[in-house]
């Protein structure tokens, strides 16, 4: 009989999957208010929009790092 991979864990692809979704929200969230700060500190509207961006962009990164953690990539 085959031995399990410990890596074959549905708690961990939970945590994983969790992670994930907060992670997303709170790079979203702080890219908005670094936005809507910068656009009350320098004037403009289109901060906000750059600060939600970069928060995206930022989640991406961090996204693809936890995936590779996991995955072993």
């Amino acid at each position: 009989m085959k031995e399990p991979n410990p890596k074959d864990n549905p708690w961990r692809a939970a945590a994983l999957t969790s992670a994930i979704g907060v992670d997303l929200v709170v790079c979203l969230l702080a890219g908005y208010y670094f936005g809507d700060w910068l656009s009350h500190t320098l004037g403009g509207t289109f901060w906000v929009l750059g600060g939600f961006l970069l928060g995206l962009a930022a989640s991406i990164v961090s996204i693809y790092f936890m995936i590779k953690q996991y995955g072993g990539l």
